[in-house]
């Protein structure tokens, strides 16, 4: 008579969805599974809610509409905004500076004209 229970699945309503419009959240989507998203409009005639969503390991956005009955719990997110994955982007080295026509010059060409022809005074030799 009274086996295991099922868990069960409780659909969001539509007044609750609307108020995670211009939010940040983390939900669970059939066919996607635990997400976090931008909630960016929600269409109570259709009942289709626009985000974009971010999934584990890369956290790329990705644009998808869904109807507000295939979110499955729904709660504000409160990690980094976007979210990022674990590991930092490694920074770039610095580059040289800019010297055109004769890299070994300090200052590059310009300057190194003015030294030659003593334009500003003597001559350097």
């Amino acid at each position: 008579m009274y086996g295991p229970q099922q868990p069960t699945v409780q659909f969001l309503p539509p007044v609750v969805v609307s108020q995670y419009v211009n939010q940040w959240v983390t939900t669970s989507i059939p066919n996607y599974g635990e997400v976090t998203a931008y909630i960016t409009d929600y269409n109570r005639r259709t009942g289709m809610v626009s985000m974009f969503m971010y999934r584990a390991p890369r956290y790329q956005p990705q644009f998808i509409q869904v109807h507000h009955s295939d979110l499955v719990g729904i709660a504000p997110y409160y990690g980094p905004i976007p979210p990022r994955p674990g590991r930092p982007p490694r920074p770039r080295p610095p580059r040289p500076p800019y010297t055109p026509w004769y890299p070994g010059q300090p200052g590059g060409f310009i300057p190194w004209v003015i030294g030659q022809t003593g334009i500003f005074g003597q001559q350097r030799y």
